[in-house]
């Protein structure tokens, strides 16, 4: 990987319409694809209060076909998608399923816990046993236990929120409601939509778009979210903190078209890349986008500066899940499967490359490489948001800190190692500003090692 990217996408429903409830769940984790390409999962309440749920690895398209969604029955649902490293994502699918005292349970969490392996040593001393890695398996283990304790299962998620230490947003689901819950911070988003007397839970608003679902609100900081057949209630499980949203949610998570905060995703892109031209402006020819996070900043990037972009680079439509990764002498050269050139549109100028954010640094490395061997003049490389130094621990996938090309290396050498001519990165202070519309209070921990948790 040389990205950072999100871990899940949470979609969710409870028909009182008579939708097809699966079909629709479908949909809205297809619309958010992006935010977990290993694994999905669906499950649903078959009317009573008995769960039927469907789950693998793969892409949306790959696990569910019109005979899995037909067989997914039911007024509600929850449903998944998965990016996990390190570990088998058929095992860590979700949701999580159990059965205990009080019926079926399923959770769905996007999201991670600084606490979660002290959590876990706990439980297991008392005796529990997991089938997964996943922090959603501790949570539903915490909230069947805290139900012997009270009458609803919302009290008994507040319960569990007290010890829960991280950056969240969760779906629970029982035979007779589906709750949303966010952590006290707002770090990781979660959206409420209605369409006619329907209730949806969402992680991005696109999928409500798609769907032609209305968009109510956010799910508050701390706040708990019931959705039952009477209708939708709220109780604030934990006190809201100040908040924290992730500010990478910006520059690369969320679809373009998404809205948190009341700020339009796409246009913070835009911004980010006209404040990156006024920052670190560079004498060219064209501006060259990446597919497909760069596009947004490098229009911001031209704009500003009045250069034309060009489309230098096509992405194979059919590099994919199941392609099989080349190893050895043909590693390097995996950037060329993803990505081509058009060498008309660079040879003998001087180009300007935007792109999102630098993790590795290898992807840079060869888009340098290929744009020379294209006969492209100059290449100066421009990252429309600041250097990624620190990991993240609420829910991103992304290499340890000591794979962080930043975490180890200057400016000027990591400039050096990509082969471009200059070399220049978005201030935090530019991120921000370029966030304006959605106030103030971001979560920056993996550009400036302040975790707020």
């Amino acid at each position: 990987m040389d990205k950072y990217t999100d871990r899940c996408g949470l979609f969710g429903m409870y028909d009182n319409n008579g939708f097809h409830t699966s079909h629709m769940i479908y949909y809205g984790l297809f619309a958010m694809q992006h935010r977990g390409t290993e694994a999905a999962g669906i499950c649903v309440n078959d009317f009573r209060g008995h769960f039927e749920y469907h789950k693998d690895a793969g892409l949306v398209t790959e696990v569910f076909d019109s005979m899995k969604l037909d067989k997914l029955q039911g007024h509600s649902g929850i449903g998944h998608v998965l990016r996990f490293e390190g570990y088998d994502p058929r095992e860590n699918a979700q949701p999580i399923v159990i059965r205990y005292t009080n019926g079926h349970m399923a959770v769905a969490l996007n999201g991670g816990l600084t606490n979660i392996e002290e959590l876990r040593r706990e439980l297991e001393l008392q005796g529990a046993v997991f089938q997964t890695m996943e922090a959603a398996e501790v949570i539903s283990v915490l909230i069947s236990r805290a139900r012997n304790q009270y009458d609803t299962i919302e009290e008994s998620i507040a319960h569990v929120m007290k010890k829960l230490k991280g950056g969240y947003a969760m779906l629970v689901m029982t035979p007779r409601k589906i709750l949303g819950v966010r952590d006290p911070m707002g770090i990781r988003p979660l959206f409420l939509g209605k369409m006619d007397h329907s209730w949806f839970l969402s992680s991005e608003t696109v999928a409500f778009d798609e769907l032609d679902i209305s968009t109510v609100r956010e799910v508050g900081p701390g706040e708990i979210v019931i959705i039952n057949a009477d209708g939708l209630k709220s109780l604030q499980g934990v006190p809201a903190a100040e908040q924290r949203s992730c500010i990478y949610e910006y520059v690369y998570f969320s679809h373009p078209g998404s809205v948190i905060r009341g700020q339009e995703v796409y246009k913070a892109r835009f911004e980010m890349g006209r404040i990156l031209a006024r920052e670190a402006p560079a004498q060219a020819d064209a501006v060259v986008w990446v597919p497909d996070s760069g596009l947004s900043a490098a229009m911001g990037y031209s704009d500003q500066l009045s250069i034309p972009m060009v489309d230098a680079f096509v992405k194979s439509r059919y590099y994919g899940n199941n392609l099989v990764k080349p190893e050895g002498l043909l590693h390097d050269k995996m950037i060329h499967m993803k990505l081509s050139v058009i060498g008309s549109q660079v040879r003998g100028k001087d180009i300007v490359v935007v792109d999102d954010s630098m993790v590795r640094g290898g992807t840079a490395r060869m888009l340098v490489m290929t744009l020379r061997n294209a006969g492209a003049r100059k290449i100066h490389l421009r990252i429309a948001s600041s250097q990624i130094c620190y990991p993240c621990f609420y829910g991103a996938a992304l290499p340890e800190k000591d794979k962080l090309i930043f975490a180890k290396e200057t400016l000027e050498q990591v400039r050096q190692m990509t082969g471009a001519d200059s070399l220049a990165f978005l201030s935090q202070e530019g991120m921000a500003a370029a966030c304006a519309d959605a106030g103030e209070g971001f979560c920056m921990a993996c550009f400036d090692g302040n975790y707020p948790v």
